[in-house]
């Protein structure tokens, strides 16, 4: 077995997990106590494969922690330690990156913004620069495919222009809210537009609000998520790795 962490809280809720908290394949959530804070953990077998259902376990815990009224400061899942002992002294090898990070984030949570055209827009602009079915053996046949990649590619430039409007846009009407800001590299083929923000707990409804004053069309469209746990703002130190929460280990 090795142990499985989720995040960390502030030393103040250094209480026991509710007794009915369940982590990745069921196993039971405990709190360990470690130099002024409390990692949140619990067992899990070696070498287990990333899983949509392990994710959602991982961050149904971490969820669970914010609703203490502290901020965690979350795990990136898929760090694997081969036991409690090893787990803690990795904690306590970065006490001072991880202190301060967990102060730091007390009082604020993070919202994520996804801008996106709509499939009536996405077809509307590629139809026209998808690629040819071209007989490779007609005369002209490779300016012709080039040339039909050529409009596809002026096509997606086209929503992604678009969706840089929305997004600037967006950016200006929650400006005085947002304390710090994290763009997603896109990971997907289709062109759209993923945004975090840290935003203070009291500021939630009015950043919501905000967005609220930015129209969407019947072209483009975004979507508001959140409050959760800041997984885009836990880089220890002067790290860059911090996007998908605090990495300890490989």
């Amino acid at each position: 077995m090795t142990t499985h962490l989720y995040c960390v809280l502030p030393n103040e809720r250094r209480d026991e997990p509710p007794a009915d908290l369940r982590g990745i394949d069921g196993a039971r959530v405990r709190s360990m106590q470690v130099e002024g804070l409390v990692a949140w953990i619990s067992d899990a077998e070696r070498g287990v494969p990333v899983s949509i259902d392990g994710v959602r376990a991982h961050d149904a815990v971490v969820e669970a922690a914010l609703e203490t009224g502290a901020t965690p400061v979350p795990a990136r899942f898929g760090q694997e330690f081969a036991s409690d002992d090893a787990c803690r002294g990795a904690l306590e090898n970065y006490s001072d990156s991880v202190t301060s990070l967990l102060a730091d984030m007390q009082g604020f949570v993070e919202m994520t913004l996804i801008l996106t055209p709509s499939t009536r827009r996405m077809l509307r602009d590629l139809e026209p620069g998808l690629p040819a079915m071209v007989d490779p053996g007609k005369p002209g046949a490779g300016r012709e495919y080039m040339e039909s990649l050529q409009a596809r590619e002026a096509a997606t430039g086209a929503v992604r222009r678009s969706l840089d409007s929305l997004a600037q846009k967006l950016t200006e009407a929650t400006k005085a809210f947002v304390r710090r800001r994290a763009v997603h590299d896109q990971v997907t083929r289709l062109p759209l537009r993923t945004i975090s923000h840290l935003v203070s707990r009291s500021d939630v409804a009015n950043y919501k609000e905000a967005t609220f004053t930015v129209s969407a069309t019947s072209e483009l469209r975004f979507l508001v998520i959140g409050p959760r746990a800041p997984y885009s703002f836990c880089a220890l130190g002067n790290s860059d790795t911090g996007l998908h929460g605090m990495k300890l280990a490989d």
